[in-house]
């Protein structure tokens, strides 16, 4: 007979405990490995994702260097190689606890898009209509992540690059409306103060408020962006399709925001309908800057430029004024001048009587010390075969003296397909002409009267200004 040699069973229990034991240390080991590569993939991701970010700043920050930097100063640009003609502009960005950067190359192209620029050549009068970026973002130095956009360059002319230029905060309580040239490129700048739209506008550009707020109400559509320095405000049922920054406030209201909304302070995307990005309480750029151009009484830039200087002084007239007026009138058509130069050195204002009609056969610049008061019904029709520049120019002046030097434009006064026209005061312009001109207002003060409407054109004035910087036209951006 077989018997069990023991019957012994002390022990089994601490060998079935050592075993489980072991199995949990086992699955504890796995568990821990598994937090430690999900932790180094979380954090490479995030790693991969500020590069993304840092690569992202690396375009913003050409597009903001784009739009201030004149030509001549890209070439000075310590990032410029002659050599290769290639731009490199580099930076890090405050993204915390870890150091990102971003090292952007930007490859400069003539206006046939194929041949290569070279960034230390450029002047004034030779510079890019196209760049591509390729932008690198690194965080504590890997891994490598790249954007690239490629963009159309438009230069901008000082201030001659704004449809609507008023040095002083404005309030606008009527409706009008603004066209642009190419696209939404009829912009409006504020230079100092607030910007207030207070019924119903249709602006086919964007709004630049480098020192203050920009608020809009009613019925007013921006078909471009708004960029102030303080708070963006848009109240209902107001619409700016593009996108809204603030550099230093808070985008605000309960209208409607179709593009991006960006701000250094909070955006209210509780009240407002914002059909983009909302980022919020990030390191925002400069607003865009345009410089009031100082309009004097020489005219060397302009016989330079093919102007004659007109002798009028054996008119008929009281005034410097209305000599000048009757030469356009009556003397230019058999002067053998085409593109006339007329120089007022008096205070008097030029007024056109009711009803007057001006033939333009030529470009025509107005220098006056005085101003313009064209609130009469006036027709100027430029003659057909070329575009006619007409300007309007009441000379710079530091300080305005009553309304000497004012500006003012209404009842139905017309120019017609083949006319340009600039209005210029360093005083106070008031616009009322509900018949559609195309051209540029630029003004200390600007007043607009109800359903004004214009077309933007760069209407430059010899010797004033250069390229102070480009709008972008941003064909793509990829990773």
């Amino acid at each position: 007979m077989l018997t069990r040699l023991r019957d012994e069973e002390r022990g089994v229990a601490m060998i079935m405990a050592l075993a489980v034991a072991f199995i949990v240390l086992l699955l504890s080991t796995v568990v821990v490995a598994q937090s430690i590569h999900s932790l180094e993939s979380s954090g490479y991701d995030r790693e991969r994702l500020l590069s993304v970010n840092a690569a992202e700043a690396g375009t913003n920050y050409w597009y903001a260097f784009l739009e201030t930097t004149p030509p001549t100063n890209m070439a000075a640009n310590g990032g410029c190689n002659a050599g290769t003609g290639k731009l490199t502009i580099g930076d890090v960005v405050q993204s915390g606890p870890s150091l990102a950067a971003f090292s952007s190359v930007g490859t400069f192209y003539a206006a046939n898009a194929s041949t290569e620029m070279n960034c230390s050549t450029f002047t004034d009068t030779n510079y890019p209509a196209f760049v591509k970026v390729e932008s690198t973002g690194t965080i504590n130095g890997s891994p490598n992540r790249r954007i690239e956009t490629y963009v159309r360059l438009t230069p901008n002319y000082g201030g001659f690059s704004a449809a609507i230029l008023a040095v002083n905060g404005t309030t606008i309580t009527n409706n009008f409306t603004v066209n642009g040239d190419s696209g939404n490129d009829g912009d409006i700048y504020i230079l100092n103060g607030n910007l207030v739209i207070a019924n119903g506008m249709t602006l086919y550009g964007n709004v630049y408020v480098p020192t203050g707020t920009a608020q809009f109400q009613n019925n007013t559509v921006v078909k471009g962006s708004v960029w102030a320095r303080d708070n963006v405000d848009v109240e209902n049922p107001a619409t700016i399709e593009g996108a809204a920054l603030s550099s230093e406030g808070d985008i605000i209201g309960s209208g409607f925001i179709n593009g991006d909304a960006t701000a250094a302070g909070d955006v209210d995307s509780t009240n407002l309908t914002i059909g983009g990005v909302v980022t919020e309480f990030v390191s925002m750029p400069e607003v865009p800057m345009q410089t009031f151009p100082q309009i004097t009484s020489s005219t060397a830039s302009w016989i330079t430029a093919g102007y004659t200087l007109v002798d009028y002084s054996a008119n008929p007239g009281t005034t410097k004024c209305l000599k000048a007026r009757d030469w356009i009138k009556n003397t230019w058509a058999s002067s053998g001048i085409t593109n006339a130069l007329i120089r007022i050195d008096q205070t008097c204002t030029y007024t056109p009587p009711n009803n007057e009609t001006y033939s333009i056969i030529g470009h025509l610049g107005i220098l006056s010390d005085g101003g313009f008061n064209l609130s009469q019904r006036s027709t100027w029709n430029g003659t057909s075969g070329s575009i006619k520049n007409l300007h309007f120019i009441s000379v710079y002046s530091d300080t305005c003296s009553g309304t000497t030097k004012d500006i003012t434009v209404g009842n139905n006064t017309n120019f017609n397909s083949f006319t340009q026209v600039s209005f210029y005061t360093p005083c106070r312009a008031t616009m009322s002409n509900q018949n559609a001109f195309a051209g540029q207002v630029l003004a200390r003060d600007v007043t607009l009267g109800n359903n004004f409407k214009m077309s933007y054109k760069p209407v430059l004035v010899p010797g004033t200004t250069g390229v102070t910087g480009f709008k972008q036209d941003i064909s793509y951006i990829h990773e």
